[in-house]
């Protein structure tokens, strides 16, 4: 039986995990054993139930931070492949391997066209025998770590068929969360940090508010980083919307706050793909407003359920001067109720039609095949 390892960076929920589950769950008809190794966040396995769940031949799922364990376990266990994820302690262990044996086939999943993401792959780069790109940036993989293939897998995966949200359904999820029945709801459902860059979002709805005869209500879903909060807490008090906001903090189940938005609202530094978030934000008729970080702008049509920022980076926040012309550009839209609802037919559409048609695991399967 091959034996396949994959080393991640931690399996706390996100988009980068997703990807990490559904590769391991690719693999679950195969006659292939599975190992996971994580370096962070020891106690947060939150993905661990379903990874055993969807792929049976699981057999560990381990913490290994640091370089000299991930290369003594894997010289002991010499796994058939080796699928890497910004798990620096086995990137510090592959040269070593190399050169005492034994030499493992490794794959590399990478997320981000930017120099700073791939700069961290310089070192292996030598030790890879296949790139994995979750959108097509082949050209910065070649100038900046060589010739070895690449296989573009975009993390789509089946989804549920899912319906627009009603009215009625809007403000039942509105009274669920404590959110105003009347107002314009803005907002943002996810993981916070400075990476996701919230306080942004914060100055967006700032500007908007500024433009709108409506009243609007600021709606933040998900866990904040515990530094950040008070960064939002301070935006929040510097834009005079304490009193216009509702915190809902990590919730068990994220639906009722996309289901309670007018409008979702992404600003951050820099993405994958496609975030899952947009995805689940327009399968439920919720337009969005995000930056053309990672592969957003070559997927998202603007105007067409989703707004565009055009960002020029992946280090700085937002221009402000750029959330007010988004603001400026929404505000009609929102305060015309068969424009929105236009808006809203189009995100559902484009939301629901992505990731029908196109088969990740098989690529993946496909692109690792050689090794199995």
């Amino acid at each position: 039986m091959k034996h396949v390892v994959f080393a991640h960076r931690k399996l706390s929920f996100g988009g980068g995990e997703r990807v990490l589950l559904e590769q391991v769950a690719a693999l679950a008809d195969l006659p292939v054993q599975v190992t996971v190794l994580f370096r962070k966040e020891p106690d947060r396995r939150d993905i661990e139930p379903e990874l055993r769940r969807r792929n049976p031949n699981v057999t560990e799922v381990i913490h290994l931070p640091g370089a000299w364990g991930a290369f003594r376990w894997l010289r002991r266990n010499r796994p058939d492949l080796l699928v890497v994820c910004n798990h620096k302690g086995v990137q510090r262990a592959l040269p070593w391997l190399d050169r005492l044996g034994p030499h493992l086939p490794a794959v590399v999943t990478l997320h981000e066209h930017y120099e700073r993401h791939l700069r961290k792959y310089r070192g292996i780069r030598r030790f890879v025998d296949r790139w994995l790109c979750t959108y097509d940036f082949t050209a910065a993989v070649r100038g900046h770590l060589g010739a070895a293939p690449c296989s573009i897998i975009h993390p789509l995966y089946p989804r549920p068929e899912a319906a627009a949200a009603t009215a009625a359904e809007r403000g039942a999820a509105r009274a669920q969360l404590g959110v105003p029945e009347g107002a314009v709801v803005v907002g943002y459902a996810g993981q916070m940090d400075a990476r996701k860059a919230t306080t942004d979002v914060v100055r967006f709805a700032s500007a908007l508010r500024g433009r709108l005869a409506l009243p609007l209500h600021l709606l933040l879903a998900g866990r904040e980083d515990r530094p950040y909060a008070q960064e939002i807490q301070d935006a929040l008090e510097d834009e005079n919307l304490v009193g216009h906001c509702t915190r809902a903090g990590a919730l068990k189940d994220l639906a009722p706050a996309f289901t309670a938005l007018d409008l979702y609202v992404m600003t951050s530094r820099n993405e994958g793909f496609f975030p899952i978030a947009l995805i689940e934000a327009m399968e439920r008729g919720v337009p969005v407003l995000a930056p053309t970080v990672g592969g957003i702008g070559s997927v998202l049509k603007d105007g067409e359920g989703g707004f565009l920022i055009r960002k020029p980076d992946d280090r700085r926040s937002i221009d402000p001067a750029l959330l007010a012309a988004a603001a400026a550009r929404l505000a009609p839209l929102l305060a015309d109720p068969a424009a929105w609802q236009a808006q809203r037919e189009r995100a559902h559409a484009f939301g629901t039609a992505l990731t029908r048609g196109y088969d990740a695991a098989a690529k993946f399967r496909e692109a690792v095949a050689a090794w199995l």
